[in-house]
């Protein structure tokens, strides 16, 4: 998941602003435990209420540092253990190092989360819950998480995070762990790091361009291959700009236009199969105007008419492209597949 984005340089935001994005981006990568982001979000919409309420006086930005590697490379960490919202567990020390324990692991290799049992994975997150709601709730005695389970954690922000396909590995860990340790230790970022920021966005939009690079290469090489064997399928059709579709119910004559807008239940897939969206599963159609969603998707429903139901087949290019929302399970160059039951043209 390439969630460690950063922001364009044309955007001059006050520090603990650009910080906040930056963890909140982070933070949308990581699978810690849904209770104990959302308190980590709570917070920092308590902070924004305030922001709202009371007078802001903008200081000048501090002037930017040069930073070696090993020092952006730690800053990894630190902003990892800080958009994963750690520090809300309020962790001793020895807590704190067991998570680093495991996120050293996954990183050099030593160890994956398939490694664990999913009864050992689902224990080390309920309890992490847990102790996130005693937290919550102010209670002045909170629910331990076993040194196993905090190394499981650590694991999964690993598998999660993106790291290892923004190139961090076993030669990154020594330095990502103390800068995790660090950031977990603290419930607000160092000041400091205002002078790092254009630094590591630098250093972290290079990595970013590469992983999106191979992803997409990765996924257009699998995008042919499947089209290949889609074009050994009769039943399947193909339109001028590479759309593939297979009509299962024509519905009525009457067909939309791309000037149309129409309600339409849909759920879509990746060719693995993993689902990236459903209107089945919220229980409503969508109303869309076929010139305003992704090109294969409106092109796709002209050819069905109301009561229809279509499979359309959307290569990158029609789809997201190698441009798709950061941290989704959409990735640069991937295929997407729409089942969709055109209810009605509006």
């Amino acid at each position: 998941m390439l969630t460690f984005l950063g922001l364009p340089q044309r955007y001059a935001l006050p520090f603990k602003s650009q910080t906040k994005i930056i963890l909140h981006m982070l933070k949308k990568s990581h699978l810690l435990i849904a209770s104990v982001i959302a308190f980590g979000s709570a917070l920092h919409a308590e902070e924004a209420v305030a922001v709202v309420t009371k007078p802001v006086v903008q200081l000048p930005a501090a002037l930017a540092v040069e930073v070696s590697e090993a020092e952006l490379v730690e800053l990894v960490g630190y902003l990892t253990a800080q958009g994963g919202g750690v520090a809300t567990l309020k962790l001793d020390q020895v807590g704190i190092a067991a998570m680093a324990v495991g996120l050293g692991k996954g990183l050099s290799g030593e160890l994956t989360i398939q490694d664990f049992p999913q009864d050992a994975m689902q224990a080390a997150f309920g309890q992490a819950q847990a102790r996130a709601e005693a937290v919550q709730a102010e209670e002045a005695e909170l629910p331990a998480i076993d040194p196993d389970g905090l190394e499981v954690i650590g694991l999964a922000m690993v598998a999660q995070s993106g790291l290892a396909q923004l190139g961090f590995g076993a030669e990154d860990a020594s330095a990502i762990t103390k800068g995790f340790i660090a950031g977990a230790s603290v419930a607000e970022p160092d000041p400091s790091i205002e002078a790092k920021m254009p630094a590591f966005q630098e250093f972290i939009q290079a990595r970013v361009t590469v992983a999106q690079a191979a992803a997409a290469a990765e996924g257009a090489a699998a995008s042919k291959a499947f089209f290949a064997e889609l074009a050994a399928n009769t039943e399947v059709q193909s339109t001028e700009s590479g759309l593939h579709y297979k009509v299962l119910e024509p519905g009525s004559d009457a067909k939309p236009t791309m000037e149309d807008a129409v309600l339409v239940h849909y759920k879509g897939t990746l060719i693995d199969g993993t689902q990236f969206d459903s209107s089945y599963d919220r229980g409503a159609p969508a109303e869309f105007p076929l010139n305003g969603v992704v090109q294969g998707f409106g092109e796709g429903l002209t050819k069905i008419g109301a009561g229809g139901k279509i499979i359309l087949y959307i290569p990158s290019e029609l789809g997201y492209g190698n441009n798709p929302r950061p941290g989704g399970a959409i990735k640069p160059g991937d295929t997407l597949i729409f089942e969709c039951e055109l209810v009605e043209i509006r």
